[in-house]
């Protein structure tokens, strides 16, 4: 069966770079899912989880913004950040989660500190998100 040729390479490293028959990816437009002989595209990507699906399973990886591209059976995924949902902190995404929407509560909605205190409430519940959707 063909194959799709798939990397996630942010500023600082290339993160993973594998075969695979499906890859799904929060787009600015919506969740794609890319399988062999997609035609080529080029999208904005939204703060989220991508999926590397396998016969085997699937590896999930937080992604935060930055670009999809799928090309002649490659996708590559240029993420401003990513990391494997295996490797998240559960813990510490808990405790960003708890925080950030205990500070948003007291924030005028207008500031840039609600504002970042919104993204890191996202930030945690992808993270959080991503392990759920690993454990199944």
């Amino acid at each position: 069966m063909a194959k799709l040729t798939v990397s996630i390479v942010t500023p600082e490293r290339s993160v993973i770079a594998t075969n695979a028959l499906q890859v799904t990816a929060p787009s600015v437009l919506g969740e794609v899912g890319i399988l062999t002989d997609h035609k080529p595209l080029l999208a904005n990507m939204e703060e989220g989880v991508v999926g590397i699906h396998e016969a085997s399973g699937v590896d999930y990886f937080l992604v935060s913004g930055g670009f999809l591209e799928v090309s002649e059976d490659r996708v590559t995924v240029l993420a401003e950040a990513a990391e494997k949902a295996s490797e998240v902190d559960i813990p510490r995404a808990e405790a960003a989660l708890k925080d950030a929407t205990a500070q948003l509560s007291h924030l005028p909605l207008d500031s840039d500190e609600h504002t970042e205190q919104l993204a890191r409430t996202r930030r945690a519940r992808n993270r959080l998100r991503a392990i759920k959707l690993t454990a199944h």
